[in-house]
C-alpha cells in the first residue's frame, strides 16, 4: 500500500502556558507530539501530522488546566501489506538474517529467506554468499523483498514484519540477469542435448534398414 494521506478528526489538550501566539500553529504542534509514530491498524503508522484542517473553540474540563479542541487535521501514513513486494535497503547483516528498511519500517529476512541458493554468513562483509551460483548480499544492497508476514504492535519498534527473498524475480536486480544467463544456457544444453538424441535415434533407424 505505501504512503498515503487521510484527513482524520480528533481532540487535541494545549497547556494553557503554550496557548501564545498562532492557534493553528499551535494546534498543529500538539498534534505532532500526540500522533507522530502512532500505529494504527487501519490506516498503519503515523509518519507526519502535515496540517491542521479545522477546529473548534477552546473548551476546559472542570478540574483539568488544559484546553481542548476538537481539530481536523492531515496525516502522512504508511500501511505495509502481507504478501506485498517492497523494494528495500540492507541495513545490517547478522547470522541469523539480513535487516531491510521497508518504508520507515525494518524487516527482518531470516538466513534461510535470503536467496533460493545454499547461503552462508559472512561476517567480513558482512552479508551473506551462496554455494553454488556465488550471489552476494550485503550491507548497503538494495532489492527487491516480499513481507511474508506482519504482527502489528502500538508501535514502530514494537511491529516485527518478517520478508523473504527466495523467490524468482526478487532479490538484487543483479540477481536476475544471472538467473536469466543461467536459464538460457539450461535451455540451450538441453537443446543441444535432444539435438544428439535426434540424430542418433535418426541414425540407428537408418543403420536398421534393410
Amino acid at each position: 500500500m505505501g504512503y498515503k494521506k487521510f484527513n482524520i478528526e480528533g481532540t487535541v489538550a494545549v497547556s494553557p502556558l503554550n496557548l501564545a501566539g498562532d492557534l493553528k500553529d499551535i494546534i498543529l504542534e500538539q498534534l505532532s507530539v500526540d500522533y507522530d509514530g502512532i500505529m494504527d491498524k487501519d490506516i498503519g503508522l503515523v509518519i507526519c501530522v502535515t496540517d491542521v484542517l479545522d477546529y473548534s473553540i477552546g473548551e476546559i474540563i472542570p478540574g483539568d488546566s488544559d484546553v481542548f479542541f476538537k481539530a481536523k487535521f492531515s496525516v502522512i501514513t504508511y500501511l505495509p501489506k502481507l504478501h506485498e513486494v517492497v523494494y528495500g535497503k540492507i541495513t545490517q547483516a547478522t547470522d541469523f538474517g539480513a535487516f531491510i528498511n521497508v518504508g520507515p519500517f525494518e524487516g527482518l529476512c531470516h538466513v534461510s529467506q535470503v536467496m533460493p541458493d545454499f547461503n552462508s554468513f559472512n561476517p567480513e562483509l558482512p552479508g551473506f554468499v551462496a554455494k553454488d551460483s556465488k550471489k552476494t548480499l550485503v550491507v548497503g544492497d538494495k532489492g527487491l523483498c516480499r513481507i511474508a508476514n506482519i504482527s502489528f504492535k502500538k508501535t514502530i519498534a514494537e511491529t516485527k514484519i518478517g520478508l523473504t527473498m527466495r523467490q524468482y524475480g526478487l532479490g538484487k536486480v543483479e540477481w536476475q540477469a544471472m538467473d536469466f544467463k543461467q536459464d538460457t544456457d539450461k535451455k540451450k544444453t538441453v537443446s543441444k542435448t535432444t539435438k544428439k538424441e535426434t540424430k542418433k535415434s535418426a541414425g540407428s533407424k537408418k543403420g536398421g534398414k534393410k
